[in-house]
């Protein structure tokens, strides 16, 4: 009978996500409940083990997980940042979530630079921007996610856009974009990229703040970078426990520990 249960696990994960069955993940967290809702989702939708653990709780030796994932939203202590860039470097898969990339890492020494993100005016984070200005964030708003890369396998495998946006990525013209809207959802605005044309974008974002009017349509939302012999995936979504709870959020984090990149196979 066990036998025959096994079986049927192994069947049913081969039909959700063949790729990810089997994997072991790191979860750097400072926030529990949003990563054990994923935690469940990777678990059933895809045979992968996540061990979870605060940053002065991480084992010492990463060698044996096939991807770590960070969710820091508090400081991110520089044994934890060295940490992140060495395990990349060395070929690993650096899964990072939501809040860390935030203003609360803008102290640490080599996070940024190794992420190639930047982010200016911290001091005026709360207050309303315009497009290009100084990096502001919000939340409990309604943010929509839209599809830059439906070619994608983080994007596309297992994941459903019920939706069309109109976008303008960059300076080309707007089109009609595939999309999903988050409600109670944070956004961070004007997160500009300092290492030229090095990431493959796979999100972007729109949201329209309503104490200005500002209407942003950024490429930031979601991208993937090499970085020496390993990989970084941001996804930028993930503010609450309800959002890792939504099938799109969590497939693509899903499909972010399986993807198999091009000419690594």
């Amino acid at each position: 009978m066990r036998t025959f249960c096994a079986a049927m696990l192994a069947i049913a994960l081969a039909a959700t996500s063949p790729a990810a069955a089997g994997k072991r993940v790191l979860v750097l967290m400072d926030e529990r409940p949003q990563m054990e809702a994923l935690a469940s989702y990777l678990r059933n939708k895809g045979g992968v083990e996540a061990t979870i653990v605060d940053q002065k709780s991480a084992p010492a030796d990463w060698s044996g997980f096939d991807a770590v994932v960070a969710y820091i939203h508090g400081a991110l202590q520089e044994p934890t940042e060295l940490a992140i860039i060495k395990y990349t470097k060395d070929g690993g898969r650096y899964v990072c979530l939501h809040h860390s990339i935030s203003s609360g890492k803008a102290a640490n020494r080599y996070y940024f630079d190794f992420l190639g993100v930047r982010l200016d005016g911290i001091d005026k984070a709360r207050e309303p921007s315009q497009p290009g200005d100084h990096y502001a964030w919000r939340h409990d708003i309604d943010l929509t996610v839209v599809n830059l890369n439906p070619g994608h396998y983080i994007t596309t495998n297992g994941v459903t856009w019920p939706e069309k946006t109109a976008y303008r990525s960059g300076t080309g013209p707007e089109r009609e974009r595939p999309a999903f809207t988050l409600k109670d959802a944070e956004v961070y605005m004007n997160v500009p990229f300092t290492d030229g044309h090095e990431k493959t974008v796979l999100l972007g974002f729109k949201y329209l703040d309503d104490r200005n009017g500002a209407l942003y349509m950024q490429d930031s939302e979601g991208w993937v970078k090499r970085a020496g012999k390993g990989w970084i995936v941001y996804l930028q979504m993930g503010h609450t426990t309800h959002e890792f709870e939504h099938p799109a959020v969590a497939q693509m984090v899903l499909n972010a520990i399986a993807w198999t990149p091009e000419g690594t196979r």
